[in-house]
């Protein structure tokens, strides 16, 4: 019997095991998490009912071929959520949860720390020692914790009121109501946390810090449909700039366009330059990633109320130091007209996750020549189909990644409508790539 080991019990890992799983399959998922937190990840752990997806239900199914899935389940469920809304992430990680429970697979509890490869053997080396043997391996990592900025020194990092990653359980009961806090980004990890601690009765404001203080957009409540197609080649990332602006001047609305041009995505990524990729993301893409991830109308609703009473505000600046002052921290930020100090009585890090080469296993892989970086030195390098390149720039047809682990060689590929195409074509050339089953004689 061929056996799958994939590696992550997130979202990723369990829209991987819900296509892989089927008669004769056997799979494997090793995470560290109990059983009953399986398919829910950081993003979707969430029990706060003001953390809501940022893609509509209508494009929330786990299974390739029942497009419908997630708003079926929500009915059976009784819950009143409809193709246009946004539904809670906690709802989704429930879904999630329920759609893996439903299939056969085989739940090891521990963290990955290596693989071992040889020409004939393929294993999974857990913590502890424990070998998992396996035919093919899925890389389903996901996000990894995020790094912070270099001024998160030691001494800032070991303080109790610093919290380096706010997707923690509990994580942020210990941060004060009464003091101001220092939120360190402005996306949507940053809208999340200013959320969840505005509902906690605070008395002290909230500053959201990010180099170009950029918020993610609103998506609009009913979105019209683009009347045209896109169509771009080139390997210059200023011409596909001019060309994406003036498809989206053409269009009913911006996010039609952008909405549009995702299933292309990959391909304009490909097709640039190694060049205009690093320059994409030094200087274009927090511009792109507040149009592409969106927040929902009535998230951009309370993050308005929440600027308008004087309870959150947002700063386009550098942090230039952060040290421990008499309540907390003094903190030095550094824009383009002047360099501004103010004391802080907590910090949460909302720099948003990492990637998957800095995790243990990535790192692994790396020492280990089964990976290398991505010429862009994001991430792990993948080809187009997903197979991880090792050192010497071979792909291996038993190790493969899937959803952010891409990320770096892959651009679109951290949302659900992307990883579940993703997992069905893994599933079908996994099955494809399997020896033939040899019936047993009675």
């Amino acid at each position: 019997m061929n056996t799958t080991v994939v590696v992550g019990g997130g979202c990723s890992g369990a829209l991987t095991t819900i296509h892989l799983s089927g008669p004769g399959d056997r799979v494997v998922l090793v995470d560290p998490s109990p059983a009953d937190t399986l398919g829910r990840g950081a993003a979707y752990r969430t029990t706060d009912p003001t953390h809501l997806l940022n893609s509509r239900a209508a494009a929330m199914s786990a299974l390739a071929d029942a497009p419908e899935d997630f708003l079926d389940w929500c009915r059976d469920q009784g819950l009143p959520i409809g193709s246009a809304d946004f539904a809670p992430r906690r709802v989704f990680g429930d879904y999630l949860h329920d759609r893996l429970r439903r299939v056969d697979f085989e739940h090891v509890r521990g963290v990955a720390t290596r693989l071992e490869a040889g020409p004939r053997s393929l294993s999974v080396v857990l913590r502890g020692g424990q070998v998992v043997p396996a035919d093919q391996v899925v890389l389903a990592l996901g996000h990894g914790a995020p790094a912070g900025p270099l001024a998160i020194t030691s001494a800032v990092r070991t303080h109790p009121y610093y919290v380096g990653n706010p997707w923690t359980p509990g994580a942020l009961d210990r941060v004060p109501g009464d003091v101001p806090v220092l939120l360190i980004g402005t996306g949507l990890t940053a809208l999340d946390v200013a959320m969840s601690l505005s509902e906690r009765g605070r008395r002290a404001p909230l500053h959201a810090v990010s180099r170009r203080g950029l918020l993610p957009q609103p998506h609009l409540e009913t979105q019209p449909k683009a009347t045209g197609s896109f169509a771009h080649d080139g390997s210059d990332a200023g011409g596909l700039l001019r060309a994406v602006r003036r498809y989206a001047a053409s269009e009913p609305d911006w996010r039609c366009a952008v909405d549009t041009l995702r299933p292309q995505l990959d391909r304009l990524w490909w097709q640039l330059s190694v060049d205009a990729r690093r320059r994409f993301l030094q200087h274009l893409a927090a511009y792109w990633e507040v149009h592409r991830h969106r927040m929902a109308p009535t998230v951009a609703a309370r993050v308005a109320a929440l600027r308008d009473s004087g309870a959150l505000f947002t700063h386009a600046a550098a942090i230039h130091s952060i040290r421990r002052g008499e309540r907390g921290f003094v903190v030095t930020l550094r824009s383009k007209h002047k360099d501004e100090s103010w004391p802080v009585g907590a910090i949460v890090n909302c720099t948003g996750p990492g990637g998957a080469a800095t995790s243990t296993l990535g790192r692994a892989l790396l020492d280990d020549g089964l990976a290398r970086r991505d010429p862009t030195g994001t991430g792990l390098d993948v080809d187009g189909q997903g197979r991880l390149v090792d050192r010497d720039g071979a792909a291996s047809d038993r190790i493969l990644a899937i959803g952010p682990t891409r990320r770096g060689a892959w651009w679109e590929t951290t949302a659900v409508p992307e990883i579940r195409a993703q997992a069905a074509a893994l599933a079908v050339r996994i099955r494809a790539a399997a020896p033939a089953r040899v019936p047993v004689a009675a």
